[in-house]
């Protein structure tokens, strides 16, 4: 039997040929045509139409054949199959053929009987069961598998048996028919834990119903929605989910699609989704402070400049499986670290800001603030004392036993809870010890004449120390009470002479100032009773001296010194530079945590999966010469044909096209985000800073 070398008799159906045997096999062909006419996702089925034709096909130019339609005959009986079932049986017998047909160029029994077929280009349809030529075919329903996929072998059978000339045909085919959609896959948009995102289903068939699920890392899984046939579902993940990445400001998981017909899964699609951990999932804490010194805060109630320390405990509690990475806390310039730990002292007066940051493994900060009130505090200072000679009312007198002592000084108040004591002691030059007067100060500022003595010989001089006391130490005050005033004394034992004062050992004493027009030299050690003017030429109020010594100042100089610059280092005044514009200003901190900004350009590992997406329908052009491309009528389906040819095909390039894709996975993290170390090498010693 000749295979049918023409186009199919219906545009856009497929030729299966059959065998026929008998001597003029050549010049006659029996084929099935068929064609996917429809499919039924809801009831996951197609349907296939079906003609089978008997014709002259060639190596003549007519070949007649009449066979009467005769019930009782088997000639002309036919049947269809699929996988070996029985799907169509002809009812009617009997066949003609004549001259070659050509789609849109026959006739068929339906316009001519057989008796009569004889030079008509006549095409014989055996599924000629329907009373017309429109419905002269055959279809059948075939049932998909549960994925939609199916295969099925679509045979047929036709008794042409004419005497030797041509005998029974028989035909089959194996079809892949086209996959039906099954099951559905989800999209949805950005996720944030805590907030509600959309899951969007466009499923195959509206009859279709969804279990959508979620899981991330080793947490449980949640259930979203159970058999559900809305195509639009709100989702809202609960922040809990933040457990699975305690490292991480995001978190990856899968989203599941369970698709159900009837009751029954049709399959399960997964997506891989990121959700973001909003920032609202951060470290919490609070803070603690108070005076770290009890009996100052005893005395005083507040906290006092230089003198005070904080005290201070902090409470950090990570969040959603997070661990605290860092505690840093600034006061007063300096930072530390931890949880509990004792401030250096208290510089700054005024209102101040305690402001810890707690750090969790996440890289989230949650800053906790609190203020506080220094009080200002400088050492008691004694900024000037003189003396005079008087008798008991306080009235000058040369050759008084009495002195009145001028004094003026200050001490801090420090919220008037300061105390404040002034003593004034005198010695002769030869003793060790002071004999001290104590005297009731009423108010903080001293500027007053305060007698003392009342056996002070006339022919001594006077060592007068005065000290103006407060809770925190002294300061101190010198001055000589002299003797009475002469204009020559000698000393008895002819060996002392004295100007402007009586004689009181065996030396030249001067009493009165003195200039010396011409040279004065020194041939020995010169003694001085006081290095107060000294100090007042080398070392005036604002001065700084650095030491290796803890000894106060004013014991060695006089004069009033504070401690200064404790965990300093100085730096030049600069006033075209904001940072070291003014006098005494504070800044910089021994540790410092880098900003985002601060970090060097750097990268990152990645570990994950990249998953590309479908580009979307699209077609390619099959290569020409290859392929008959078509599709009929009702139809929106399409199928390619290679003319009966079993060699390998293949079709034209689609063309250059894009194909997103979507990342899930996580990036590797580095470094701790604790603070580093900022001190440049240094070298120890005491700062005095001198303030009366």
């Amino acid at each position: 039997m000749a295979n049918w070398p023409y186009e199919s008799i219906h545009d856009g159906y497929t030729i299966v040929n059959g065998s026929l045997s008998g001597t003029a096999a050549s010049k006659v062909s029996c084929w099935l045509e068929y064609k996917i006419v429809s499919q039924s996702v809801a009831n996951n089925t197609s349907t296939i139409r079906f003609y089978v034709f008997l014709a002259t096909s060639g190596n003549t130019s007519q070949f007649d054949v009449y066979c009467n339609n005769i019930d009782s005959n088997s000639r002309g009986a036919m049947s269809v199959s699929v996988d070996g079932s029985s799907v169509y049986n002809r009812i009617g017998r009997g066949f003609a053929i004549s001259r070659i047909p050509y789609r849109d160029e026959y006739i068929t029994q339906y316009q001519e009987p057989y008796d009569t077929a004889m030079g008509y280009q006549y095409l014989m349809i055996l599924t000629d069961n329907a009373s017309t030529e429109s419905e002269a075919y055959g279809e059948y329903t075939v049932s998909h598998n549960s994925d939609g996929t199916k295969q099925i072998t679509l045979g047929f059978t036709a008794n042409c048996t004419y005497s030797a000339s041509i005998g029974s045909a028989n035909g089959s085919v194996v079809l892949s028919l086209p996959a039906i959609p099954r099951i559905t896959t989800p999209t949805v948009s950005a996720v944030t834990l805590g907030s509600a995102a959309t899951i969007t289903l466009t499923p195959a068939s509206s009859a279709f119903l969804h279990t959508l699920r979620a899981k991330f890392g080793s947490r449980a899984e949640t259930t979203i929605a159970s058999q559900t046939a809305a195509i639009s579902i709100s989702w809202t993940p609960s922040l809990d989910e933040s457990n699975a990445a305690p490292n991480a400001t995001s978190v990856a998981g899968t989203l599941y699609c369970d698709t159900y017909s009837g009751g029954v899964l049709l399959g399960t699609t997964q997506v891989s989704i990121n959700a973001a951990i909003p920032a609202s999932v951060a470290p919490t804490g609070s803070i603690w402070f108070s005076e770290a010194e009890e009996e100052l805060a005893t005395q005083f109630g507040c906290l006092v400049q230089r003198k005070s320390k904080l005290s201070v405990s902090i409470s950090a509690s990570s969040v959603y499986g997070s661990s605290i990475s860092s505690i840093s806390t600034t006061v007063n310039g300096a930072t530390y670290s931890g949880n509990s730990f004792a401030t250096n002292e208290l510089t700054t007066v005024g209102t101040n800001t305690i402001r810890t940051t707690i750090t969790d493994s996440r890289g989230r900060t949650t800053v906790l603030t609190g203020t506080f009130e220094v009080v200002a505090y400088d050492s008691p200072s004694v900024q000037s004392v003189s003396v005079f000679r008087c008798d008991a009312a306080g009235n000058a007198s040369n050759a008084g036993t009495y002195a009145m002592v001028a004094v003026t000084g200050a001490i801090s108040s420090v919220n008037n809870k300061n105390t404040r004591v002034l003593k004034i002691g005198y010695k002769r030059k030869s003793e060790a010890y002071y004999t001290d007067t104590t005297f009731t100060l009423s108010a903080y500022v001293v500027n007053g004449n305060y007698r003392i003595g009342g056996s002070l010989s006339n022919q001594y001089t006077y060592d007068i120390q005065v000290t103006l006391g407060d809770y925190f130490g002294e300061a101190y005050g010198y001055t000589d009470l002299s003797t009475a005033e002469v204009i020559l004394s000698v000393r008895s034992t002819g060996m002392g002479l004295a100007v402007g004062k009586v004689a009181e050992e065996d030396s030249f004493d001067v009493g009165w100032p003195a200039r010396f027009r011409e040279n004065v030299q020194f041939d020995d050690a010169v003694t001085f009773s006081s290095v107060l003017w000294l100090a007042n030429l080398i070392f005036p109020v604002g001065s700084i001296r650095m030491t290796v010594s803890p000894a106060d100042e004013s014991a060695f100089l006089g004069g009033t010194w504070v401690r200064w610059g404790t965990g300093r280092v100085p730096v030049g005044v600069n006033t075209s530079d904001t940072n070291f514009n003014t006098v005494e200003k504070t800044g910089g901190a021994n540790t410092h945590t880098l900003a985002t900004a601060e970090l060097p350009s750097h990268n990152h590992s990645f570990s994950g999966s990249v998953t590309v997406n479908a580009n979307g329908a699209h077609t390619h052009q099959a290569s020409a010469g290859s392929y008959k491309v078509g599709s009929g009528s009702a139809s929106t389906y399409y199928y390619m044909t290679n003319g009966g040819s079993t060699s390998g095909q293949t079709t034209g390039s689609g063309g250059s096209h894009d194909h997103t894709g979507s990342v899930s996975g996580s990036v590797g993290s580095n470094g701790s985000g604790a603070a580093h170390n900022n001190l440049q090498p240094y070298i120890t010693c005491y700062f005095w800073k001198r303030t009366a």
